[in-house]
Formats: C-alpha cells, sequence, structure tokens
C-alpha cells in the first residue's frame, strides 16, 4: 500500500484537483528544486543536503535531485499528536480531522469597549488565550497580538507565558531567533516535567516559515534545527504573495510554494529522520489596485485546498491550514461572509491545524468578536458536514404510524427522545420579532461582543503551580536582563 492509499478518504467526496494534476504540481516542483534550486543560507543546512548528493554552488545555491525529496516524504510522519497543557492527547493531525485556532502576531487589535483600532497590547495576548480557553470549538491558540508595551526584543517570551497562563489548549508559538526559542523550550519543558517528556507529550508547536521566492534563512534553520534536536513539531509554510513573491498564477504558485515545502522537509529529514513536520503554504494575489496582499480571495482558498490535497493525497502528510480570516476592516457582514466560506472551504479539505480565526484586514487587526463568531461558524459547519443518522429509530416509521394522517409531534415521546440534536447557535437568532424586540434587539456581533467580553472577565483556566510560574517568570527576566547588558 502507498504511502497516498493509507489516507483515509475525504467523506464529502469534493475535490479540487485530479490525481493526474496533483502529480504534475509535484513534478513541477521537483523540476523548480533541481533546475533552479534554492538558497540555503546555513552552514549545517547545506552540508545535510551536500552530504544527501545536492549540488551547492555560488556558496549557498542547492539544486536538489527529485530522489532527495522522494526519501524525505518516505520518513516524515503521516501523524503528529499534540496535547493539552495538562499532557493529555488534544489533536490528533491527521488524515481529515481538521481542528481551527487563532493566528499570531498582529500589530493592531479592535478594542473590545470602544470598537477602535489601537495597537495590539501584552493583555491582547492575554485576553485571546482566556477566551480561546472558553470557546468549544477553538482548540488551539496563538497569540493573536503582537504586543507593543513590552521591549520587542523578548516579546515572544512574554507572549508564550500569557498564553501558558490563561489557556491549558495546545499553543501555536513564534519565535524571534534560536535564543528566543531556547527560553521558550525551557518554559515548556519546566510546565511539561522535563526534555523527554514534552517531546513525547508536546503541547507547543512552531511556527517556522521560509523566504519567497526559494530561500531558507539563517535564521529559520537555525530554529528549525533547535526544534529537531528537542523532538518537538513545527509547520514550515511559506507565505507568498501572488504577483510579488510568486507567480500570479494559481499553479506556477503552488508549484513553487510546494518546492519551498518539500526542501524544508528534505533538510528536517536529513537532519532527523522521522521529525515531525506540517505541511502546508498560504498564498493568495496582491491586489494590484491597492498593493494589499488578499486574505480572502478564491485564489487564496484554491492554494490552500491545493495544498491539503497534495498533502492527503500524494504526500499523506498532516496539512496547515488558512481559516476564518477576512479583508474587512470591522467585524461586519463582509468579515462574516469570509469567515464562513473560508471555514466552510477549509473543513472540506480536511486541512488538520487550521489557523487565522479572528485575523481582519488582511492579516493586520485581531477582532475578539470574529474569534466568538467563527467559534459559532466552525460548529454550524461541522454540523452541516457531519450529516445525520439512518437507523430504524430516526426514521421513525413506528412513530409516523402512531401519529397519523393529520397527527401532531410535539407531545410525541420520539420528539421528546431527540430533540436536543438539533443543532442550536449562541450568537444567530431565532426568536420571534417580540421576542428579538423584549431582548433588546441583539445581533450576531452584539452577542459576539458579550460571550468576548463575559469570558475575559471571568474565564480562568487551570492555573500554573505557583513555583512553575516563579520558573517561567524567572527565565523571562533573565532574558529581559541578557537584552539590557546587550548579551
Amino acid at each position: 500500500m502507498s504511502r497516498a492509499e493509507a489516507v483515509n478518504p475525504n467523506p464529502s467526496g469534493y475535490r479540487l484537483l485530479s490525481d493526474s494534476q496533483l502529480e504534475q504540481i509535484h513534478l513541477a516542483s521537483l523540476e523548480i528544486l533541481r533546475r533552479t534550486g534554492v538558497r540555503v543560507y546555513d552552514a549545517e543546512a547545506l552540508e545535510l543536503l551536500s552530504g544527501a548528493g545536492c549540488v551547492v554552488t555560488d556558496g549557498d545555491l542547492v539544486r536538489i535531485p527529485p530522489a532527495v525529496i522522494e526519501e524525505a516524504l518516505l520518513h516524515a510522519p503521516s501523524r503528529i499528536v499534540l496535547c493539552s497543557r495538562t499532557g493529555e492527547p488534544a489533536m490528533h493531525l491527521e488524515a481529515h480531522r481538521s481542528y481551527f485556532g487563532t493566528g499570531s502576531d498582529l500589530p493592531n487589535t479592535l478594542d473590545l469597549e470602544t470598537g477602535e483600532r489601537r495597537p495590539s497590547l501584552l493583555s491582547d495576548v492575554e485576553n485571546t488565550a482566556r477566551l480561546v480557553d472558553s470557546l468549544p470549538n477553538v482548540e488551539f491558540v496563538m497569540s493573536m497580538a503582537q504586543a507593543s508595551d513590552v521591549p520587542p526584543a523578548t516579546s515572544d517570551r512574554k507572549s508564550f507565558l500569557a498564553m501558558m497562563t490563561n489557556t491549558t489548549k495546545p499553543i501555536v508559538f513564534t519565535a524571534w531567533d534560536e535564543h528566543g526559542l531556547a527560553d521558550i523550550i525551557a518554559m515548556a519543558q519546566t510546565v511539561a516535567g522535563g526534555r523527554d517528556e514534552l517531546a513525547l507529550n508536546p503541547f507547543l508547536f512552531g511556527y517556522l516559515e521560509p523566504t519567497s521566492p526559494l530561500q531558507h534563512s539563517d535564521v529559520v534553520m537555525r530554529k528549525m534545527m533547535m526544534m529537531i534536536d528537542h523532538g518537538l513539531p513545527f509547520v514550515y509554510a511559506p507565505g507568498p504573495v501572488e504577483g510579488a513573491s510568486a507567480p500570479i498564477t494559481s499553479a506556477g504558485s503552488l508549484a513553487m510554494a510546494n518546492a519551498e515545502v518539500l526542501s524544508g522537509l528534505a533538510i528536517a529529514q536529513l537532519k532527523r529522520p522521522g521529525t515531525p513536520f506540517l505541511y502546508g503554504s498560504g498564498s493568495g494575489p496582491l491586489d494590484m489596485r491597492s498593493a494589499v496582499g488578499t486574505y480572502s480571495s478564491p485564489e487564496f482558498m484554491h492554494h490552500c485546498m491545493a495544498m491539503a490535497e497534495l498533502a492527503h493525497y500524494r504526500y499523506d502528510l498532516p496539512v496547515w491550514g488558512f481559516s476564518g480570516c477576512s479583508d474587512s476592516k470591522l467585524p461586519d457582514l463582509q468579515a462574516s461572509i469570509e469567515s464562513t466560506l473560508w471555514i466552510l472551504w477549509t473543513a472540506l479539505s480536511g486541512a488538520n491545524l487550521v489557523h487565522d480565526l479572528g485575523y481582519v484586514e488582511s492579516g493586520l487587526t485581531c477582532s475578539y468578536e470574529m474569534i466568538v463568531v467563527c467559534d459559532e461558524i466552525v460548529s454550524y459547519v461541522r454540523r452541516l458536514l457531519g450529516g445525520f443518522e439512518i437507523t430504524p429509530e430516526t426514521l421513525a416509521l413506528e412513530t409516523i404510524h402512531d401519529v397519523g394522517p393529520g397527527g401532531e409531534y410535539l407531545s410525541s415521546p420520539h420528539t421528546l427522545r431527540h430533540f436536543k440534536s438539533v443543532w442550536q447557535p449562541r450568537l444567530l437568532d431565532r426568536d420571534n420579532h417580540a421576542g428579538w424586540v423584549a431582548a433588546g434587539k441583539p445581533t450576531a456581533f452584539s452577542n459576539a461582543r458579550d460571550i468576548a467580553q463575559k469570558a475575559i472577565a471571568e474565564h480562568r483556566c487551570e492555573p500554573l503551580p505557583a513555583g512553575t510560574l516563579e520558573e517561567l517568570q524567572a527565565i523571562v527576566a533573565e532574558a529581559d536582563t541578557r537584552f539590557a547588558k546587550g548579551d
């Protein structure tokens, strides 16, 4: 059985690309790597690639034979398990299982009290984590905010600590360099109970990306090597902009992004075969009128589904995804339309670790309300794609016979047994007009704001032990001291 045949089938049956088209993309990516190559700005990675038979010229230009990529694909695991902060399995990244979460590092936040756009703060990282911890359909957290009120050099450590103290759900994190990454790993090991326990039950997941077009930076390579050395999972996902840092055509940008990911995969598997590696990419076109990189264009959605199909049907790899993001500046009708289409589309694709819920303004601004709205949309979509059960009990032939023509089902025991299975919204309104008026004429957005405000004010996750929290704060304080001294 081939790796692709081992993948569970897509329950929806929908496919964007055929197997032959996926093979065309794969072969085009191999040709890019063989003929054009990639720039690799790291000595260890260059040595690994050269030792595997790759051709290195001009100091750091690496051309990779197809066999190196095919060998790497044989070693990469098809399943990654992420745990909660307390060590219980929380997400199984495999087949068509989709898990949704927020995004990271947005410079702006829509203030929950005033609605005004303002610079993001460390408190926004804390509040996002607390909100996500309270929501039933958002399974992991990213920082959302890039805190502007703390020293930039150590803001990555402070954001990670803010997330760890406000949620027990898995954390996808960013680190500015290998020094920040080392501190973050040390913090996670402290919570997990040591290096081996963290590697066995990881609750953190690193976010890394190559630089488009076709470059692997020294900083990212050093972070990748450190994650591999510690046996920790990470995503390696480029974000090329079609028409700017990638070809404007969907097929061209897909082939190039795939080459970037596959070359990163090769480096990771050469370093340590079996390294848990999350495959994926996000690429949308540059709007030539505004020079904005779109986040909710059909082309961006095509790119992500095509990457998911390559992962599922060609490579048997777990896959990174995008969803719930909008080009709108506010939590409004446009944001709802785009977020709904994204979540439905992504669920159909079967992408595994799906981020960016609550993104507005093309990935520049966080909206708390939209995180809550997306939680509701995810619930709706899961119910929609879950179908319904057909059994003697659900066919209800005896009940239909007992009620008969002209009867009613409201008082039927069958109704009593099953009415709670009907999906119920928290935000969407189903009241009659009089009830809606009596309730103050709420909207989905006002309901979302109320839920977010209540969760941030009242929800608390299981706290870290006092001694553990002091150890984590000491790691962050030591990093602040090092930078203050210029070390």
